[in-house]
């Protein structure tokens, strides 16, 4: 239990460490969790005691995946601009999709090529399969990294920051219902059919959106009722997961309810945090309800302690059993990169973006939370299906690519940082 407590009162302090060098340095927290985790698993590795099996078991993992989707996703929607999102949403959704679709063609590519040349020993068919989950997995950018970031570079135009900060925000969900969707075609459905993941999809989202919103609403009045009483964000906080609970119930947990349930999450949290906006939208002329400061702040402060806990879980688990995983993850990366151009490409086309904007947004691309939970929650699954005697598969590519991205995003940053405060440096030496 000593051993316990102490890792457990280290990762609080490099959780603070990690943020406050990010707020310092732009260098993400993610690199120092993923890191840590991975020295943990090391030790116990040294010492003979097998960490893995005890953390990585379904039902625990399962448990605070569940958790930390509801987190992230509530917390996404309460801190998202309703104005702003409307605003900059033509290009952003543009990013979004493109971005998304192009990292889950070219990792699926990726895999099948693998699969063709005997690296994974699969056939062609099942490498689809393996390749379209895994590049679910991984095809978001990761909101708390993405965001802060744009944001702190002065000379970004405004409508970078907020195409960058809507993709970031959008994908986290789409990459949770569409991994939900493959998995109820595959685990519950019994076939890869695309109409019948399709129609999986809209209803998931459909149902989602809708119970959200509604829930939403019914919870904003409330809520302004009971915000003067001490401790009254648990209360919303329990509301929460119970939105996620009944969403998955009304749906059916085989039937995709937790994609669902993920969905009605965020639209919870974009209602209860734009209460004013929204009751604007719909003429409503009484009592404006809005989620407090204090409120935001302790909701932030829990997705800030289940981000810090998940990256380092995740690091513990990597075992790296098989050096290819660490060249596939590679080989993933550097498509994702590539394809990431693209995309960068087809959203600036006729857009009189600078070419900083371009640069930055090409290089804001980590991947976080949402690919850390589906790739602990899923992978066995997959992996016990398709790809035998692969333990770990996924948790150890994911790791690299989420690793890798972040890397990118530092470097990245770092050097546009630099030429911003060279030309600037310039501008002042001229005015002098």
């Amino acid at each position: 239990p000593i051993i316990f407590i102490i890792i457990l009162a280290l990762i609080m302090i490099l959780g603070f460490i990690g943020n406050l060098i990010f707020n310092r340095t732009q260098i993400p927290s993610i690199v120092w969790l993923l890191l840590f985790g991975l020295f943990i698993g090391f030790l116990f590795d040294m010492q003979g005691f097998d960490i893995r099996n005890i953390i990585s078991n379904q039902i625990i993992s399962g448990f605070f995946g569940a958790i930390a989707i509801v987190i992230i996703l509530f917390d996404g929607g309460i801190n998202t601009d309703l104005h702003q999102l409307f605003k900059g949403a033509p290009r952003g959704l543009l990013l979004t999709v493109s971005g998304f679709c192009l990292s889950l063609i070219s990792t699926m590519l990726i895999v099948i090529a693998l699969a063709a040349s005997n690296v994974l020993p699969v056939s062609l068919n099942d490498g689809m399969i393996i390749g379209l989950f895994l590049g679910a997995v991984v095809a978001g950018t990761s909101s708390p990294i993405v965001i802060p970031l744009a944001y702190r570079l002065k000379n970004l135009q405004e409508k970078t920051k907020m195409i960058s900060s809507i993709e970031s925000i959008l994908t986290d969900p789409l990459c949770i219902v569409v991994v939900f969707a493959l998995y109820y075609m595959v685990f519950v459905a019994g076939e890869f059919n695309l109409v019948l993941g399709f129609g999986n999809l809209a209803k998931t989202f459909s149902v989602g959106i809708v119970l959200g919103i509604v829930l939403g609403f019914a919870w904003l009045p409330i809520m302004s009722k009971v915000r003067k009483e001490q401790f009254s964000y648990i209360l919303t906080l329990a509301v929460v997961f119970l939105v996620y609970s009944f969403t998955v119930m009304i749906v059916g947990s085989s039937e995709g309810g937790e994609g669902a349930g993920a969905i009605a999450c965020l639209m919870f949290g974009l209602v209860l945090g734009n209460g004013k906006k929204v009751l604007k939208m719909i003429e409503y002329e009484g009592r404006s309800y809005q989620m407090d400061d204090e409120t935001k702040q302790f909701h932030g402060l829990t997705s800030f302690v289940i981000r810090t806990f998940f990256f380092v879980y995740l690091g513990m688990i990597v075992a790296f059993q098989e050096a290819q995983f660490i060249f596939i993850g590679i080989i993933i990366l550097i498509g994702l990169f590539a394809v990431r151009y693209i995309a960068i490409f087809i959203t600036t086309y006729r857009g009189n973006f600078e070419l900083d904007d371009r640069q930055t947004m090409l290089v804001l691309m980590p991947r976080g939370l949402a690919a850390a939970i589906l790739a602990i929650k899923f992978g066995d699954d997959f992996v016990n299906k398709y790809i035998s005697g692969f333990d770990g598969f996924f948790k150890d590519v994911a790791f690299v690519i989420i690793l890798g991205t972040a890397i990118i995003t530092t470097i990245g940053v770092s050097i546009i940082c630099h030429y911003e405060n060279k030309k600037n440096n310039q501008k002042e030496n001229k005015v002098v």
